[in-house]
């Protein structure tokens, strides 16, 4: 680029080559970003300051920026290096063109639809999801870009054919993967009424599916599920039983947790997720069982010279812990070994995970019984006024885990607690874990 002390866009020839359209000058920006940290490579900023820019003639960028696209040069080297915004969201993808028009849309609704923070930050979620998952099968996230070329519409719609595939498998029922395509779906239906685009690359996909919309997946019996524990081999396939059926942990987050996210505290271990797109948010799971096979599970995985801290680690060099896919499939293949079916197919995690809550349901009914012995006796008439305000947070807390622990009991064979205590403290030899 040429350097040049003029004010005025209009009056440098390079500038006038300059593209407007987002895509290229994301190309520019990565240019100068490699500009930049070669010059200053101790500088504590991410990205340059406005007099740099200026001083080495990229003083139009800033014009562009914020003429064509309403948007700052901070936001735009932000979203350059760590596909966030200003706010600390992390998108999955590094397009900012597709980013940036995900955002102005989000807004848009914000203005014009009245969207709350909650529904903007749901739909941001889901689109992100999709928009991820794009990337992954299709190679990069420049779907914005593409949805300009007409000789690439029907790749584009095979591949997010194949997104709402993957959606389907990963999702816990196909509610939750209609309502992910149906956010990002929306999203190109109005990129394409703004002419933002010129087609929409997901026209009718949601036709191209029959939706089972149920609310909830039937949950595993009591029977299946003891079935499924004796049937269970290895540690690796008893977690997989404690994972889905005990802690009620996603299809995919069980393989992803690390070891970073135990937090083994003698009185209520938890797992830690700080993932702000998972659907309950930032939060804890806690390990009402399992912490025996969860502690010989990690010894073995801790004498593997390559292990990387993961769960259920990807043999695959490209992956760090198997994807939910892979995951499903494992858990499938011990449900065929013991003969798990639901309406004559196969069980899935999701069944699992159904189950675990008919369980914490039970704990809690078991909590209220307890109240409502305390009301009797005290003359009250609601036991829940008992539990809610008579019992402190931790104290309910502690009784669920001891209810919710007994009616495992009732579930699984008596030599699943060999060797474990009726206490909700945790095996020594996961000190080293924490």
């Amino acid at each position: 680029m040429t350097t040049s002390s003029s004010d005025d866009p209009d009056d440098t020839d390079t500038y006038r080559d300059w593209s407007h359209d987002l895509s290229a000058l994301q190309d520019i920006g990565e240019e100068i970003l490699e500009q930049w940290r070669t010059q200053n490579p101790n500088s504590p900023r991410d990205y340059p300051t406005v007099q740099w820019l200026t001083n080495n003639g990229y003083s139009h960028l800033r014009w562009v920026l914020r003429e064509k696209h309403d948007m700052g040069t901070p936001e735009f080297f932000v979203l350059l290096t760590s596909s966030g915004d200003d706010s600390g969201y992390q998108w999955r993808i590094d397009d900012v063109a597709t980013i940036g028009h995900a955002k102005t849309y989000l807004e848009d609704r914000v203005e014009c639809r009245g969207w709350s923070d909650s529904t903007k930050r749901t739909n941001r979620s889901r689109i992100n999801g999709v928009l991820w998952r794009f990337s992954e099968e299709h190679g990069d996230a420049a779907v914005v870009a593409y949805a300009n070329e007409s000789d690439r519409q029907r790749k584009l719609y095979d591949t997010f054919k194949q997104v709402a595939k993957d959606l389907r498998e990963d999702l816990s029922s196909d509610e939750s993967a209609f309502k992910y395509l149906r956010a990002a779906h929306r999203f190109f239906e109005w990129l394409e009424r703004s002419n933002r685009i010129e087609y929409d690359p997901m026209k009718d996909i949601e036709e191209d599916f029959q939706w089972n919309r149920e609310a909830e997946p039937t949950p595993l019996s009591d029977n299946q599920v003891r079935r499924l524990w004796i049937t269970a081999q290895t540690d690796e396939e008893r977690m997989l039983v404690i994972g889905y059926c005990v802690w009620g942990v996603r299809t995919k987050e069980l393989p992803a947790i690390h070891v970073d996210q135990l937090h083994l505290k003698p009185m209520e271990p938890v797992i830690s997720f700080e993932d702000e797109d998972r659907k309950n948010g930032c939060g804890e799971v806690s390990l009402m069982f399992g912490l025996n096979e969860l502690a010989r599970l990690l010894d073995n995985r801790a004498r593997q010279l390559d292990w990387n801290g993961y769960l259920f680690p990807s043999p695959k060099a490209d992956r760090s812990f198997l994807c939910a896919k892979q995951a499903r499939k494992k858990f499938k293949a011990l449900c065929r070994r013991a003969n798990v079916t639901i309406d004559g197919n196969v069980a899935t995690p999701k069944h699992g995970r159904s189950f675990y809550y008919n369980i914490l349901a039970d704990a809690e009914t078991d909590l209220l019984e307890m109240a409502a012995e305390i009301a009797d006796e005290q003359g009250a008439k609601d036991p829940s006024s008992v539990r809610d305000y008579y019992l402190t947070p931790e104290r309910r807390q502690r009784y669920r885990r001891i209810f919710f622990r007994r009616r495992i009991r009732e579930v699984l064979p008596e030599d699943a607690y060999v060797d474990t205590e009726d206490s909700t403290g945790f095996n020594s030899s996961l000190d080293d874990f924490e």
